[in-house]
Order: C-alpha cells, then sequence, then structure tokens
C-alpha cells in the first residue's frame, strides 16, 4: 500500500474536550483538529491500509485515540499516558502567554527571543510525543507538532 493513504481524512476532538469558555483556545483547537488533515503523515501499526477517522480525547494526562481505518472500517482505540511530558506542557503555556504579552508592548528582539523559546520547547514535547506514540501510530514531525499542540491546548482545562 503506498504512503500516499496513511493520512487522516476527519479528526474530531470529543465533546467533553471542547473549551467554550475562552474564544482564543477554541480557535487555536480548531486550527489545531484542522491541521491534522492537512499535510500529516498517520500509519497505525496493526493496520496497512489508511486513510483514517480520529477522535481525540485527552482525560488525566491520558490521550485517547478512536481511530477508524476508512479502508475497510475497522476500529481501533488506543490510550496514551503522556504525563511524561507534562512539565513541557506547562513550560510551553507559560511561553506562549509571555509571547502574547509580548507582542503588545515589547521590542521586536524579545518577541522574536520569547519565540525561539517558544518553538524549542514545541520541538521537544512533539519529538517525546512521537516516541510515546511510536510502538503503536507512526507519525511525522507536522503531525506530531499539531498533536502536541492540541495536547496543549486540551490540558488547560485539566
Amino acid at each position: 500500500m503506498p504512503d500516499s493513504t496513511f493520512y487522516i481524512v476527519h479528526a474530531e476532538v470529543d465533546e467533553r474536550n471542547i473549551i467554550t469558555w475562552n474564544h482564543e483556545l477554541e480557535q487555536e483547537r480548531k486550527s489545531a483538529v484542522f491541521d491534522l488533515t492537512n499535510n500529516c503523515y498517520f500509519k497505525l501499526s496493526e493496520s496497512n491500509n489508511g486513510p483514517y477517522k480520529i477522535k481525540i480525547k485527552f482525560e488525566e494526562w491520558k490521550l485517547y485515540l478512536f481511530i477508524t481505518d476508512l479502508f475497510d472500517n475497522k476500529k481501533y482505540e488506543k490510550k496514551f499516558l503522556v504525563s511524561n511530558i507534562r512539565r513541557i506542557i506547562r513550560d510551553y503555556q507559560i511561553v506562549c502567554e509571555n509571547y502574547v504579552e509580548a507582542i503588545k508592548t515589547a521590542p521586536l528582539k524579545k518577541i522574536e527571543a520569547i519565540d525561539v523559546g517558544r518553538r524549542s520547547i514545541h520541538d521537544e514535547g512533539s519529538l517525546i510525543l512521537q516516541e510515546i506514540l511510536k510502538p503503536d501510530i507512526d507519525i511525522n514531525a507536522d503531525t506530531s507538532r499539531r498533536l502536541f499542540t492540541l495536547i496543549s491546548i486540551l490540558s488547560v482545562k485539566i
């Protein structure tokens, strides 16, 4: 089966993870979910088919992926403990808040420095996430980055 079938056609977040009290976070969540369906590589280790439809649930530092292989309509449920990236996510959230504040008043050099730090933390978290998923799901860096962003947003409720 060619690699071109290993992607996500449709992604959604469990309704219990929907953020309604913060418009900015809700927009970020929608954007991250949309991005998962564009230019991402996603291959379930126990399936040589694809493409996939996924539903994402995040609860108590566990990532649940409910996956449907659209080739044969087979369903899979995966659970990943992601508490080992908890500190990185919290650091990322703090740096993102600092970045938003800096944009309002700080000089360009300071904004750029904060952005470099933000990207570095994001890269670190997405690499660790990629390793967490690796036994069950093969994803590329772009997919891992988008999932890390989504987990970071969903973890705000925790």
